[in-house]
């Protein structure tokens, strides 16, 4: 496409129809299956949440690239400048690479995309571009320039993060990757040379490792193989490790509640476990690593739900969030576990957490022979029908719930053993 300027990348009223091949724009219609692993959200988890699924500042991708009045569309223009300045890369040959890359672009969405050759190639390039400079910008703040209108401005670019999250306004990461690896390779040789996954990590970092709150792990991040930045987030938060329980077949899921537990005598305490999943209970101590519910923990959870419906057989954030559910039955427990500091809540208070977790299961399915936490469900129940642990508890918690309880039971036990030495020596007297 000889003479393809910038400004026709921004000029949506441009065909970019190259006039020596006036067909090579005609749609191709491809009907992915395999490749897919961007989606439409489902109905089913959709109605009511609108707001948790649709872009609400930028639009990325060809989903909702007809939306254009959205806050942060207008910056891409001037991102692309930057991306184009520090590549030293000219807009057609960019257009160009993308383009190269389109059936495998088409082959990431698991619709039709009715944007014609070009027009997808505009839509894909663009949005990546920004979405590469958004995380370079994130990670050196040297490159923010004194006009920059979305990174002086702290709200704008936090509340842009959920939007990059959501599973509808996606970017294909190995198009990310091969733009980046095009971005660093006009660099310097002793310049350091960054990957998409540590760039990932760093701009997510809340959202990543604020769940549970869990140490930088570079080696893992770069390690992963995701598809996209949901595919990412749901990796990130993958069980570490083997689950200590052994699976069991639940005929139906009824587990006794945070304050029931408690009453039978159970502990909980911060698990130091490395994901969600390292949940530990043994001896009546339930571990479970801190889950920190912030603003925008419901747009997170609800994406990572869906994704999951769309693209696994292994439900995992769907059933961490049923095995939650099925713990906290009210306010109550939800506010015992934060005393416990195993929930953090900022601006939320316990009612409202409550609600949300109620929430977000009514999105999940519950699929009896291969839920994750069936096993420890069977030995949480198991240890609340044991009728001793409930007496010891309640023991414990009237009779001994102070040194001078303790010393009053001593006290009654002893008087009662020699009122009942005496009456044995008065009966054997006689």
């Amino acid at each position: 496409m000889e003479g393809l300027r910038k400004e026709d990348l921004f000029d949506f009223k441009n065909p970019l129809v190259p006039p020596e091949n006036p067909i090579g724009d005609e749609i191709v219609y491809f009907h992915p299956v395999s490749d897919c692993s961007i989606y439409r959200v489902p109905k089913s988890i959709r109605d009511g949440y609108e707001k948790a699924f649709s872009p609400r500042f930028v639009s990325l991708g060809p989903f909702h690239h007809h939306i254009k009045d959205l806050l942060a569309s207008g910056h891409k223009e001037s991102y692309f400048d930057d991306f184009v300045r520090e590549s030293k890369l000219s807009a057609q040959h960019l257009f160009e690479f993308v383009k190269g890359r389109e059936e495998a672009i088409r082959k990431c969405y698991a619709e039709t995309i009715e944007l014609k050759s070009n027009g997808l190639a505009r839509c894909v390039l663009v949005d990546a571009v920004f979405v590469i400079e958004i995380l370079l910008k994130n990670r050196d703040r040297s490159l923010v320039g004194e006009n920059d209108r979305i990174f002086k401005k702290p709200w704008l670019i936090n509340d842009m993060k959920y939007d990059i999250l959501k599973m509808e306004n996606q970017i294909p990461f190995a198009i990310l990757e091969d733009l980046l690896a095009l971005h660093q390779s006009t660099k310097e040789s002793d310049v350091e040379r960054l990957s998409l996954g540590v760039l990932t990590h760093e701009f997510f970092k809340l959202q990543l490792g604020g769940i549970t709150e869990i140490a930088d792990d570079f080696a893992k991040v770069c390690s992963m193989k995701s598809r996209n930045f949901v595919d990412a987030l749901r990796n990130y938060n993958l069980p570490s490790v083997a689950p200590s329980w052994p699976k069991k077949d639940l005929k139906s899921l009824a587990t006794p509640s945070v304050m029931e537990l408690s009453q039978a005598g159970a502990k909980f305490h911060i698990g130091s476990g490395k994901s969600l999943f390292d949940i530990r209970f043994s001896n009546g101590t339930i571990e479970i690593p801190k889950l920190t519910i912030y603003y925008g923990a419901d747009v997170l959870f609800r994406n990572l739900i869906g994704f999951e419906k769309c693209n696994f057989h292994e439900n995992y954030i769907n059933d961490y969030i049923i095995f939650i559910g099925h713990l906290v039955h009210s306010p109550e427990d939800v506010e015992m576990l934060v005393e416990e500091g195993i929930i953090r809540i900022s601006t939320w208070d316990s009612k409202e957490v409550f609600g949300l977790i109620k929430s977000l299961a009514k999105g999940t399915r519950f699929v009896p022979e291969d839920f994750y936490f069936s096993g420890l469900c069977a030995e949480l129940n198991e240890y609340y029908r044991i009728p001793w642990h409930r007496w010891k508890a309640t023991l414990k918690r009237d009779y001994f719930n102070s040194p001078w309880s303790i010393i009053s039971v001593v006290a009654a036990v002893i008087l009662l053993l020699l009122t009942l030495v005496q009456t044995v020596f008065s009966v054997i007297s006689k």
